[in-house]
C-alpha cells in the first residue's frame, strides 16, 4: 500500500501497524470509524483487508483529510472521510467499531513548534477522557473501540474507561525489546459488556537481529510504502 505523507508533518510509525494487527486479530465488522485518521493508514488497511466493512474517517486537520482522500484513490479503496472535531461533530449514524491512534504525549513533554506535529501528538488536543466519552456516545449498543496508548498511563486509561462505562475486554503490551519495559498498550473496550479482560501475550518488536518474527510478520502483512509530499 502506497501512502503519501507530509515531509514536514506527522508521519505514522510502528504504533499504527501494531494497532492494525491487533484490530484484525480482535475482529472488525460493520460500520467502522477511524478517529484522527492522519494519512489514512488504519482505515485504508482495514478497508483493504476487510472489504465488507463500511469505513469512515475523520481528522481535525484539512491537510490530513486531503492526504487520506488522495491515498484512497491511489490504492483504489473507498471510504468516507471528513474534516471535523470528533468531540463536537453531530453524528448521523452510530458505529459498530471505532479505531484510533490518538495523541498521547503529555504536558510535561517539550512541544513541537510545528502545528501539524503538535495537533497529532499531544493529548491536550484530544484528551483521552473526552475521546472515550464521545466514543461511547457514537458506538452502537455492544459496539467496541480499539486504540493504542502510552503504556505508562495504563492506570489513567482504566480509570477513564470505567468513567465512560466502557468495559476493557482485551489488552496487549508492546515492548521495544524483551528486556525493555512496555512502551505501548493496545486495548479493546466494549459498550454494554460484562466480559472479563483478556491479557494477551506481550508483543516484542525487536531482538538482537532486528525485528522479531512476530513484528516482521505484521510489517509484511501491512505492506506499506511511505512517500513524502
Amino acid at each position: 500500500m502506497r501512502l503519501e505523507q507530509l515531509a514536514q508533518g506527522y508521519r505514522y510509525n510502528s504504533d499504527s501497524l501494531m494497532l492494525y494487527d491487533f484490530i484484525l486479530r480482535q475482529g472488525c465488522s460493520g460500520e467502522v470509524l477511524d478517529v484522527g485518521c492522519g494519512c489514512g493508514i488504519l482505515g485504508l488497511l482495514i478497508k483493504r483487508d476487510l472489504p465488507q466493512c463500511a469505513v469512515h474517517a475523520i481528522d481535525i486537520q484539512p491537510e490530513n483529510v486531503t492526504l487520506t482522500q488522495k491515498n484512497a484513490r491511489a490504492n483504489s479503496l473507498e471510504l468516507e472521510v471528513q474534516t471535523g472535531d470528533f468531540l463536537t461533530l453531530s453524528w448521523r449514524q452510530c458505529m459498530d467499531v471505532i479505531v484510533s491512534n490518538p495523541p498521547f504525549y503529555h504536558d510535561g513533554t517539550q512541544k513541537s513548534q510545528n502545528p501539524h506535529l503538535s495537533l497529532s501528538r499531544y493529548a491536550t488536543h484530544l484528551p483521552l477522557e473526552d475521546f472515550l466519552d464521545q466514543a461511547k456516545r457514537v458506538l452502537k449498543p455492544h459496539g467496541k473501540v480499539l486504540f493504542c496508548y502510552d503504556a505508562k498511563q495504563l492506570g489513567a486509561i482504566m480509570h477513564h474507561l470505567h468513567a465512560s462505562k466502557l468495559t476493557p475486554t482485551a489488552l496487549q503490551c508492546v515492548h521495544p525489546k524483551a528486556s525493555k519495559i512496555a512502551s505501548l498498550v493496545l486495548l479493546e473496550a466494549k459498550r454494554s459488556s460484562k466480559s472479563l479482560c483478556e491479557i494477551l501475550p506481550p508483543l516484542v518488536v525487536n531482538d538482537m537481529q532486528g525485528p522479531t518474527p512476530q513484528a516482521a510478520t505484521i510489517f509484511s502483512k501491512a505492506g506499506t510504502v511511505s512517500v513524502s509530499c
